[in-house]
């Protein structure tokens, strides 16, 4: 019995020293973190009431549409300035959306779509015919980016044992993606100035790329830093390499 309830005070006098360790690195992220913890145990009495095949109800995913105009627009917002992402888990925390990041992926993958085109017409000396190709191949690429990648996060968070909901990671990475919207528009430039101009889109591509990197750093940076304050850098970094990659592979694929 004595051993035992010494075991429990090492076991605890340990985690308070990881846990005081990981707030002197960054108190304000990790403040965030505590307050987005703090919501999420909250919610797990309601979801553990709903039933095993709610799932498979209208019902169920009716919560995930319910925003407004105002709201997607903040959140959008809120990704294009990276510097105020820090608080953005606690921002969807009682209301994370997948309408904003459907319609910014969608929007995103026919922006690129139409663009590209209009790179290959501007191009082309001969008949040119609109490549209806590029559009299947943009849907795979951005649909499967928004969906697999936050997966790919979410699974190692659930495996290191942080609480996280799957939807709130879509949803940031939806919206991660806005800064590609106006990349991606702008690269109409190309198509009017004369001479060289592949480095305007890399720099269009890489810049959208940067933002988009640090807005999930700093949405995810507080959390990952005060659970798993060992593998942090690791995780961070594999999301700003994905991040990137998902950049360049635009580039490449699209607007070479």
């Amino acid at each position: 019995c004595f051993r035992l309830v010494a075991v429990k005070k090492t076991y605890s006098g340990a985690a308070a020293a990881q846990t005081d360790e990981s707030k002197m690195m960054d108190p304000q992220a990790n403040a965030h973190a505590e307050d987005y913890q703090d919501k999420l145990l909250s919610d797990q009495q309601g979801q553990q009431e709903a039933g095993i095949c709610s799932c498979l109800s209208v019902k169920y995913y009716q919560p995930l549409f319910d925003v407004d105009t105002s709201e997607v627009g903040n959140r959008m917002f809120i990704s294009m300035m990276p510097h105020k992402a820090t608080g953005f888990l606690n921002v969807i925390a009682n209301n994370p959306d997948a309408y904003g990041p459907f319609w910014i992926s969608t929007t995103l993958l026919f922006t690129i779509a139409v663009m590209a085109n209009l790179m290959s017409w501007a191009k082309s000396n001969d008949t040119w015919e609109y490549d209806f190709e590029m559009v299947v191949t943009c849907m795979s690429v951005v649909y499967g980016f928004t969906f697999l990648a936050p997966l790919a996060l979410w699974f190692t968070l659930r495996y290191l044992l942080v609480s996280i909901k799957f939807i709130v990671v879509l949803c940031a990475y939806g919206y991660s993606l806005t800064p590609f919207l106006p990349a991606t528009l702008l690269s109409v430039v190309t198509l009017t100035s004369a001479g060289s101009t592949g480095w305007v889109t890399w720099l269009l591509m890489m810049l959208a790329g940067a933002f988009s990197t640090i807005f999930l750093l700093r949405v995810f940076g507080g959390l990952v830093i005060g659970s798993l304050p060992k593998q942090a850098v690791a995780i961070l970094a594999c999301v700003g390499v994905v991040q990137v990659g998902f950049a360049v592979c635009i580039k490449m694929v699209f607007f070479m």
